[in-house]
């Protein structure tokens, strides 16, 4: 697989995840969103930090810096809204407020992963060399495994 198709599935895999949120959110079953959250950890860690270190600044004479600037308050607003959610998963049940925040937080997050696969077009603007040196520095840093918020300590502190 080469760099767009992984960053295309790697969307995929969000978006089927925030769907399986989604139901589960309306169900209430506030055990089965911490474990779709603790799945998606790993994939959206290493992808945010894949973009925010390299793709993004490659992609940036493509559209230009306040473009870049805009998809990193996404992932802002991405790490706000899991967080949101990840501390309401921490109770037995839900208010009203609870399921009706929980619900607003994902609609806040369902956004980027849209936004983001868009990318592949500008992607393929790249020179072929370009792309696989990306493509190689995605799977260093998923080699990390980086978690979504041990990333989101690391941006904090650089």
């Amino acid at each position: 697989m080469n760099l767009i198709g992984q960053i295309h599935a790697d969307d995929r895999q969000v978006v089927d995840a925030l769907f399986q949120l989604r139901q589960e959110t309306l169900a209430r079953d506030t055990a089965r969103v911490q474990s779709l959250l603790a799945g998606a950890d790993g994939l959206v860690g290493s992808h945010f930090k894949f973009e925010e270190l390299y793709l993004y600044p490659a992609l940036e004479p493509f559209f230009g810096e306040a473009y870049g600037k805009r998809l990193l308050n996404e992932h802002d607003g991405v790490f706000r809204s899991i967080r949101k959610i990840v501390d309401l998963a921490q109770k037995a049940s839900w208010t009203g407020v609870d399921y009706a925040s929980a619900l607003a937080n994902l609609d806040l997050i369902y956004e980027h992963p849209i936004s983001c696969d868009g990318l592949g077009l500008r992607i393929e603007r790249l020179p072929a060399k370009d792309q696989e040196d990306l493509f190689q520095k995605m799977l260093a840093v998923r080699k990390q495994g980086t978690k979504l918020f041990e990333y989101y300590r690391e941006r904090q502190a650089a």
